[in-house]
């Protein structure tokens, strides 16, 4: 039986001494369509078919019995030098298949590559930033030394470098690798990472590591192109990074020996700021001015580590002030996080960038997803971009206030989704973009900064919605650009997320939404299981509003169809012109 849809609806439109006298503020939403007669299924790939079978995943959205995720563990030692902008590298990674495959294969991503000479890119880099991309010194995997100059054994494809070891990596096995390699950081053409002035360098995407393999596509052999952004496994690091005494370093996960490094009076004042809600300068102009910034006995060894994480990056500056405070983020356990801003003073609108981080931290874990922020920090760094890394932000400066607090939350708002839910942002950008859009709407309003446009992108939506660009949200990220990707990813991504609340209403979606990142933090969901968890959390079948949102090619266009003068009022009937379910308020 052909499904049956609704194609409008009458309102009785109260005159306003009626309307008033019985209180009836009508805001309402009312969605165009209902559900079919009999129960909708979900278009599935074959590779997701294929999963459930195996039952790594459920239609439940719960990880299956047999769910399983390889992971890698990393011990990194690099050295920087910001004179000549050399990064050497050494590391050992202990790589667990957890998979009941036999590899035959190791991919390693090499993401600098992105500035070698050949390598196809889809952003421009200017000729005088290309290289000769990341020089391998010696890769060995257990005891084989990897010939890296025998085609057959390792060949380097984009970003990607192929090995095929002598012994095949066996199921629910662990291998270990060891890596030497250096490269030229860029100067210029920043993209997502690089040198930001003479003495401050955001450094992102520095070390070897093996790509993802799934129960979805095996090896994810996506070579990075500069547009599109990452999927990585979760995984340990210890990192020590070497550099100038002089320097001060910012990173990825909690440092083990800064009192190696900074001087007591900078020490006493971070302390201070781990239980303070109120914003501590811990590095400000006249520590530098007074040379207290810096231990007279340091090392230039800075150590950190941080557990489960997808990534991890640093920053570095030799000038840069320091702004930090405590956010308790679980009124139930007391744990606290660390908001913090690293910035240049020659940026006024960075001053407030801290108190923006506080808040959001805070709104965040109570008001949107309100859910505990899942990290000991997140450090805002004043640099060349606008992009996400787990406890790090790379944030340009804005000019004005209002930019400034959508990019604050926006970006930190990434620490739930890619970084705590290990989403495959290559393909499915809208399970992280629409997430954070949807975030910095919310929480950049409770900041007084109402949202207008911003990344939201609602007008992108606006100018392709309906025509030959505006393709299903489900559609692989990877094969498309431009306006459709940033429509998809952000604008159209976020609205979904926000009609969907408007239809479940506040309790019943935040159940739902936790129950998905109770289910899939620390792991790889896809699509489907985001579809499945909040069906089943429900307790409703909503395959009829994924169906249109994601699956098919309807667009929002209502209509006024007829307006019909009543008793009371008016009645008006409304059509979906364009099928999409979308919500009429008034």
């Amino acid at each position: 039986m052909a499904d049956q849809w609704s194609i409008g609806f009458s309102v009785i439109l109260f005159s306003k001494k009626t309307f008033m006298k019985r209180f009836l503020i009508l805001l309402v939403a009312l969605y165009l369509c209902r559900y079919s007669a009999f129960a909708q299924t979900l278009p599935t790939t074959t590779e997701v078919k294929n999963a459930l079978q195996k039952e790594t995943r459920t239609l439940t959205g719960k990880p299956g019995n047999n769910y399983w995720q390889n992971r890698g563990d990393y011990n990194i030692h690099a050295s920087f030098n910001p004179q000549t902008n050399m990064l050497i590298g050494e590391e050992t990674i202990t790589y667990f298949n957890n998979s009941p495959d036999t590899l035959w294969q190791l991919v390693i991503r090499l993401y600098p590559d992105l500035y070698k000479r050949g390598v196809q890119r889809l952003t421009p880099i200017d000729d005088k930033d290309l290289t000769d991309g990341v020089h391998i010194e010696s890769l060995k995997i257990e005891r084989e030394n990897a010939n890296l100059s025998v085609g057959a054994k390792a060949t380097r494809h984009g970003t990607n470098l192929i090995i095929q070891p002598s012994d095949f990596i066996m199921p629910h096995s662990k291998t270990t690798l060891n890596i030497k390699w250096n490269y030229l950081v860029n100067t210029g053409s920043q993209q997502r990472t690089g040198r930001v002035d003479s003495t401050s360098f955001f450094i992102a995407y520095f070390f070897p590591r093996v790509s993802v393999y799934d129960d979805i596509d095996g090896w994810d052999m996506w070579s990075y192109n500069g547009t599109q952004e990452f999927y990585n496994d979760f995984g340990n690091f210890s990192v020590e990074i070497s550099v100038p005494k002089n320097f001060v370093v910012w990173a990825t996960g909690t440092n083990s020996n800064s009192e190696q490094n900074l001087s007591e009076h900078i020490l006493a004042k971070y302390k201070t700021a781990s239980t303070s809600k109120e914003i501590i300068h811990v590095i400000d102009s006249n520590d530098y001015k007074q040379n207290r910034v810096i231990s007279n006995g340091a090392s230039g060894v800075w150590k950190f580590s941080a557990e489960n994480v997808t990534d991890f990056a640093f920053a570095i500056s030799d000038h840069y002030l320091w702004d930090v405070s405590s956010v308790l983020v679980d009124s139930a356990t007391g744990r606290r996080t660390l908001a913090e801003a690293a910035y240049s003073p020659i940026h006024q609108d960075y001053f407030d960038v801290a108190s923006q981080a506080h808040q959001a931290v805070y709104y965040m874990s109570f008001n949107y997803p309100k859910y505990p922020f899942p990290f000991p920090h997140i450090t805002v760094f004043d640099g060349t971009d606008q992009m996400e890394y787990p406890m790090m932000v790379n944030d340009n400066p804005t000019e004005t206030h209002k930019q400034a607090v959508q990019l604050t939350t926006h970006e930190i708002f990434h620490s739930y989704f890619p970084f705590y839910m290990g989403i495959n942002e290559t393909q499915y950008a809208w399970m992280d973009e629409g997430w954070a859009s949807i975030g910095e709407s919310v929480i950049s309003s409770l900041m007084g900064e109402v949202e207008d446009e911003g990344i939201f992108g609602k007008t992108r939506y606006e100018e392709i919605s309906g025509t030959n660009r505006d393709v299903p949200l489900i559609t692989n990220t990877k094969l498309i650009s431009d306006e459709t990707y940033y429509s998809n990813s952000y604008g159209r991504g976020g609205l979904c997320y926000y009609i969907l609340q408007t239809m479940l209403g506040d309790d019943l979606f935040f159940k739902c939404l936790h129950q998905y990142i109770n289910n899939w933090n620390g792991k790889h969901p896809t699509p489907y299981d985001f579809f499945y968890s909040f069906n089943n959390t429900s307790g409703e079948d909503l395959n009829w509003f994924w169906n249109r949102w994601f699956f098919g090619w309807q667009y929002p266009d209502l209509l006024i169809e007829k307006v019909v003068a009543t008793k009371n009022g008016s009645a008006i009937t409304v059509a979906n012109k364009g099928g999409l379910p979308v919500p009429v308020f008034l």
